[in-house]
């Protein structure tokens, strides 16, 4: 059940990523917080790595 909350979580994050470049805005909302875009991105990029770093470890122990 873990590994498919991470599959999700990733998957999200990417989502995101992605429609930030598709949308034409200067900011990005994260958690309610208005942010520069770049910023928005960068935050959701390291949640994606730290979600994939989980995934990965907990695919490496099973």
């Amino acid at each position: 059940m873990k590994k498919i909350l991470s599959i999700v979580g990733m998957v999200i994050a990417i989502i995101e990523i992605a429609y930030s470049f598709v949308g034409d805005s200067d900011t990005g909302q994260f958690f309610g917080i208005d942010m520069n875009i770049w910023v928005f991105r960068l935050l959701w990029l390291a949640l994606f790595g730290v979600v994939l770093n989980g995934y990965l470890k907990e695919r490496k122990n099973s």
